[in-house]
């Protein structure tokens, strides 16, 4: 999954990063200063554009932003939902929220400006819905989480508990001699 974002923020950083040498051409000092820093910052933003998106995998949700990487672990995740989240001063957005044990995590660059407060838009959904999807399917199948039930052990008797603890006590050295 990735933004849509990605296009744009890849052409202003390409156009940022060939400005940069025009402002260089024949200036002063300054120029050659200011349009090394221009064509810096721009190839910079340009080159961090292709990596932008979210990877989902088996281990967990992987969140590429401009300035960082975040992974999140499918066992840390309680539930997946949608969040409004206030971006600038004016602007809303509505996000997929990884909800952790331990806090939140929005998946911004799925996010969408959103001028209902109320409503979700339908493609912010369909990705909550499909990380659902692999939530649950994750669950269906990793041991870590507690998800699956633990296979219980056979019932014994007093006489198979007390050998069993034995055996637990001795390290599972119990056959062989102490001397």
């Amino acid at each position: 999954m990735h933004t849509r974002w990605r296009w744009v923020l890849f052409g202003l950083g390409a156009a940022v990063a060939a400005v940069g040498p025009l402002a260089a051409v024949d200036g002063p000092w300054y120029g050659y200063v200011f349009g090394g820093l221009w064509f810096l910052m721009g190839g910079t933003v340009a080159w961090r554009t292709f990596k932008m998106g979210t990877k989902v995998t088996s281990e967990g949700i992987t969140s590429n932003g401009l300035d960082r990487q975040v992974t999140v672990e499918w066992c840390d995740v309680e539930v997946i939902e949608p969040a409004r989240k206030r971006n600038l001063i004016f602007f809303h957005t509505i996000a997929p929220t990884a909800r952790l044990r331990r806090g939140r995590h929005a998946l911004t660059e799925l996010s969408l400006l959103s001028i209902k407060k109320d409503s979700v838009p339908e493609r912010t959904a369909k990705h909550v819905t499909e990380l659902q999807q692999v939530l649950v399917a994750h669950r269906a199948h990793c041991p870590a989480c507690g998800a699956q039930p633990k296979v219980l052990a056979t019932p014994q008797g007093i006489v198979g508990r007390l050998r069993a603890r034995l055996r637990g006590l001795m390290g599972g050295n119990s056959d062989q001699s102490i001397a």
